[in-house]
């Protein structure tokens, strides 16, 4: 436990604290307020959407409430109606009355007083109208009906429904025939905003009832430390609390003034920090990245600035940026900053982050990642696993040169230069099995180009078009090129990722031209060696049935783990022979045979995207006639059905998909 004056010392460093807060006039006032009898006036606090007049207001209550002052606290965003309010009061004041249990015996208790006020709401002495508003019958217990220890707040006046002279008037009740305390919370400019509120009116309404208006400031290191007391966690609450001037840092950078933003950060951070691996959690560089990406993109997602599927486009922007500012150094001859009106909306978003050094166009797990997080609340934990395999924060003596130099922005100039000597003679030598395989290649020729386009590799784009393409045409000549694709999901193929590395460069012209020479290669050599991997399919339908279904049909290669190949876009049953198809399929087990034809079937599916496949109609059709001769053989036995069972419907709606899709194309 500890001792007297330990709760002395805690006591006074919270008064300290208090006065210390850039909100403590507004504390100071309140207290005086409250201690009032009946004062016969409220207390209005403003201030702009997020700037933290709920969060300030909740702390004043846990001081009340440490006071032993009781407080009755309703927010009137969405209120319709006086009766809402009042359930609202009376669950707070009768929270056992109100539950569900005693939902009957609590509405005995909850009278109206029912009648007609008459309020005069612009002070001029005559009755604005009778407003039928029907009081509720509170029931005051013993510490609200005592005025010195109580007080009423009303938050989000601008998001109540009802006409605001009623609500107004109605909140007038409280503080003239009750002799109540009143605070009411409001953003008041949103609230002049709208159609219905008639300046003038609100005015003369205001000075009626309003006897005391503060503007509560933001106050973020206040906000903050509260934001990080309440995290569970005690790694991230440790980890938020020694990092609060980067926080600020970059709040200010983006001129951002909402709390509730903070607020959503800190719990994102702590469940993203939860799903991290061990090591991951142990690196304060990558842990502070991650924070940065995370505020940066939650800033400016959450005020509207950009949209979550504008990050899979920061990539592009950031070139057209680059761009931009080597035409103004070219113009000038000098380093001038383009004028911001030239720039447009993600190219604004990623100047106001360069003081942070902080790469919003090449984020850390990737962008697909950050796209589903914030579009579908998605933590991909597997994506996230990987990511950190080729990420700089986990580089050792076994990681390739060329992933290491793909990181460049981080390196010092003695390392970029001789790991770019590294990779450039190891790259010419091509003795390395890693630097014979298409995707590698592609990778670091990728990479190549971007750092010439940056002038920090003295080989022009084209020269570096020319040697890969000579590189490639060597190997493929001595038999040593790999087209192998590399265990990766296939949705990453479709965005040109390979093992959670983007491609550098590839929004330039030579990379794309190179990308397609690729596929040329890729495809001759492909087709050279097509028949000995028909061979081996027709070996694997055999030995492993799942993995030949996840190697030939697309829904199922979405679902596979690891396959070093998939021919869900290339026609390789055609270099089958149908009998000896036939004959293995005849020796396989009997759900195996259904398997096969089931993968077979869905196989085609997809034809619209994957014509290529159209090649394989004559297969399957032979593939089709050869099991009524098969199924002939074995009259009135139950092989004959099952075989039978395999050619209707399956494969006959396949063909006639097929046939289908051909004629469209002839």
């Amino acid at each position: 436990m500890r001792s007297h004056a330990e709760y002395g010392n805690e006591e006074k460093e919270n008064m300290n604290q208090e006065n210390n807060s850039i909100n403590s006039h507004i504390t100071e006032y309140l207290d005086y307020y409250c201690g009032l009898s009946a004062p016969g006036f409220a207390v209005l606090l403003k201030g702009e959407w997020g700037s933290g007049k709920t969060w300030f207001i909740n702390k004043y209550r846990e001081k009340l409430e440490k006071n032993n002052q009781k407080c009755v606290y309703v927010s009137l965003y969405g209120m319709t109606s006086f009766s809402e309010i009042e359930d609202t009061f009376f669950q707070q004041l009768h929270p056992v009355l109100s539950s569900k249990g005693m939902a009957i015996t609590g509405k005995i208790f909850k009278g109206l007083l029912k009648g007609t006020l008459k309020i005069d709401l612009d002070g001029d002495s005559k009755d604005d109208g009778a407003l039928n508003i029907q009081v509720p019958e509170i029931n005051l217990p013993e510490y609200l009906k005592n005025t010195d220890k109580s007080i009423l707040i009303f938050d989000d006046l601008e998001r109540c429904q009802m006409d605001i002279g009623n609500i107004l008037g109605y909140i007038n009740y409280f503080v003239e025939q009750q002799g109540l305390k009143v605070v009411i919370i409001a953003n008041e400019d949103e609230l002049l905003k709208q159609d219905k509120i008639k300046e003038d009116k609100y005015k003369s309404i205001k000075e009626k009832l309003i006897g005391k208006t503060f503007n509560v400031v933001l106050d973020f290191n206040g906000a903050l430390e509260d934001f990080i007391c309440s995290v569970d966690n005690t790694e991230v609450r440790n980890f938020l609390s020694t990092n609060t001037e980067l926080i600020e840092e970059v709040y200010k950078t983006a001129e951002c003034e909402n709390l509730r933003i903070l607020k959503q950060i800190v719990l994102d951070f702590e469940r993203i920090f939860k799903e991290l691996p061990e090591k991951a959690r142990s690196k304060p560089e990558l842990l502070k990245d991650f924070l940065k990406l995370l505020m940066a993109f939650s800033i400016e997602i959450r005020r509207g600035t950009m949209l979550p599927k504008d990050i899979s486009k920061l990539e592009e922007e950031y070139v057209s940026l680059m761009s931009k500012k080597y035409s103004s150094r070219q113009a000038a001859s000098s380093d001038i900053k383009v004028n911001n009106e030239e720039l447009t909306k993600l190219e604004k978003i990623l100047s106001s982050y360069t003081i942070l050094n902080l790469d919003l166009h090449e984020p850390f797990p990737s962008k697909v990642w950050w796209e589903r997080f914030f579009d579908k609340g998605i933590l991909d934990r597997q994506e996230l696993d990987q990511s950190l395999l080729t990420s700089r924060y986990f580089q050792d003596e076994n990681t390739p040169n060329w992933v290491r130099l793909y990181h460049y922005q981080h390196l010092t100039d003695d390392e970029f230069d001789n790991l770019l000597k590294k990779v450039e003679s190891e790259y010419a030598d091509g003795q390395s099995p890693e630097l014979r395989e298409l995707r590698v290649i592609q990778h670091i020729t990728g990479l190549f180009l971007r750092l010439s386009d940056t002038e920090l590799y003295s080989k022009s784009k084209e020269e570096i078009l020319q040697d890969s393409k000579s590189y490639i045409d060597k190997l493929k000549d001595n038999n040593q090129l790999d087209i192998t694709y590399r265990p990766i999901s296939s949705i990453k193929d479709i965005i040109g990722v390979y093992d959670r590395l983007d491609f550098q460069g590839k929004n330039l012209q030579e990379f794309k031209d190179f990308s397609s020479y690729i596929e040329e290669v890729r495809k001759s050599v492909r087709d050279a060696n097509m028949p000995n991997a028909a061979q081996d399919l027709l070996v694997t339908m055999q030995s492993d049935v799942s993995k030949f279904c996840m190697m030939i049909c697309p829904s199922k290669s979405q679902v596979r783990d690891i396959s070093d190949q998939r021919y869900d876009e290339i026609p390789i049953l055609k270099y089958t022979k149908p009998t000896d198809f036939m004959e293995k399929l005849l020796h396989m087990k009997s759900e195996d045979q259904e398997s096969v034809i089931w993968a077979i079937a869905d196989r085609y599916e997809l034809v619209d995207i994957n014509k290529k496949l159209l090649e394989e109609l004559d297969w399957l059709k032979s593939v089709r006639n050869l099991l009524p001769v098969e199924a002939a053989r074995h009259k009135g036995k139950l092989t004959k059905y099952r075989l039978k069972t395999l050619i209707e419907p399956h494969l006959n709606e396949a063909i006639e998909r097929l046939e289908a899709k051909s004629s469209e194309v002839k």
